[in-house]
């Protein structure tokens, strides 16, 4: 943050002045002699040097240019209303591409579905006007919208500068005789194939083949340009999920000793007086309380009796050891992965991708492999019409 000065030395002792900063170790850059001087560069700190043998040496010298943020400082105070200017300008530049100024909708059919899918990405946190920095990934939030949006069978969303851009497969309404309506079979997530069983239609892809949610599986045109059928079967994939874990490896609780203590209270409106059950109480305590219901015709009496037994509390505390803490964190995160993926999914391994041990808690970030079917039905898009993702994956 230091500035240096380019300075023009003229004197007899020029040279020699020069020699003497180099010998103190004083740093001199872009020393240019001259018959009438010397050109030089220095920094600022350097010039209390020069300011001390100017006149032992007999020379004279001024500032050409300066360089470096404290001139720029300076300069910048002696002109203070072009500073805020600038920097009000580039932070309201940097404020408006921080928010996102348009949200865009492709795929949807019809003004019904659009608004459904841009009151899913609303309700999501993407709308007009939300700091970028405060949505959550894209990937997250088109799970979200999913899960509003019934539907849709998937959702993307691409973050382009101001826009956000949510395109959407929608899935084929109820019908009654499915065979009355062409149709793919796309996949809902991205997974390696294991298996395909189609019923009908034209399958798209191979096991061991990598696919992307949206690409289609079984086609519903028999040819390219063919007739078109209703496309059906089951598209089994290998499935990977990722779960954060957090297990304690020392664990508190609290235990009965089974020693007690009876008292008995008269209690008046709010307060209560003990008539019976002196005893000193534990340190540690569960107390249970048994008050009658005295009434007066449909009026409750302001005067109750109150039975209260106070149990005697032990603390106690278990350790766990890391191999039975990662067995724990690899159950919660299998127990996590049937939540998301469904009852259908088979588990086919998991993996402890990364763990630490910090503050008597395990960390681990779990992966797991399952087997699901990740196939859904969705309408036959128009020649040209496919989505990005789906024609990228196709080529």
């Amino acid at each position: 943050m230091k500035g240096s000065a380019t300075l023009w030395v003229t004197g007899p002792g020029a040279g020699q002045l020069v020699a003497r900063l180099q010998r103190q170790g004083v740093v001199v850059r872009d020393v240019r002699f001259k018959a009438d001087g010397v050109m030089l560069r220095v920094s600022t700190d350097a010039l209390r040097h020069l300011m001390a043998s100017r006149r032992a040496y007999g020379v004279r010298f001024c500032v050409v240019e300066r360089h470096g943020v404290p001139f720029l400082w300076r300069r910048l105070a002696k002109r203070k209303a072009f500073a805020v200017g600038a920097v009000a300008f580039v932070a309201v530049l940097y404020a408006l591409s921080s928010i996102v100024w348009r949200v865009e909708i492709v795929g949807a059919e019809g003004e019904d579905q659009e608004a459904e899918l841009r009151q899913a990405a609303a309700d999501a946190g993407l709308q007009v006007g939300q700091w970028k920095s405060h949505l959550a990934p894209p990937a997250e939030l088109a799970e979200r919208m999913v899960a509003r949006a019934p539907n849709y069978v998937w959702v993307g969303v691409e973050i382009k500068g101001s826009v956000a851009v949510v395109r959407g497969i929608p899935k084929i309404p109820g019908v009654p005789q499915a065979s009355q309506q062409p149709c793919n079979i796309v996949a809902t997530r991205p997974g390696v194939i294991l298996d395909v069983q189609a019923s009908r239609g034209r399958v798209m892809v191979k096991p061991h083949q990598l696919v992307y949610p949206g690409q289609v599986l079984i086609s519903g045109l028999l040819t390219d340009r063919g007739p078109s059928v209703p496309a059906s079967g089951h598209v089994f994939a290998e499935v990977w999920y990722t779960s954060e874990v957090s297990i304690p490896l020392q664990i508190s609780s609290q235990g009965l000793t089974g020693a007690s203590v009876s008292r008995e209270y008269l209690a008046v409106g709010g307060a209560r007086l003990r008539v019976w059950g002196f005893q000193e109480a534990p340190a540690a305590v569960y107390e249970r309380d048994r008050e009658t219901d005295w009434h007066l015709g449909k009026w409750r009496l302001p005067v109750q009796w109150v039975h209260a037994t106070l149990y005697e509390v032990k603390p106690s505390v278990w350790h766990v050891d890391a191999a039975a803490a990662r067995n724990e964190a690899l159950i919660m995160a299998a127990s996590d992965v049937r939540s998301l993926a469904g009852g259908d999914m088979v588990i086919l391994g998991q993996s402890i991708l990364q763990e630490r041990l910090e503050r008597g808690t395990l960390y681990a970030t779990i992966l797991t492999r399952v087997q699901q079917d990740i196939g859904a039905k969705a309408p036959i898009p128009e020649i040209g019409g496919l989505p990005k993702s789906q024609g990228a994956a196709q080529s």
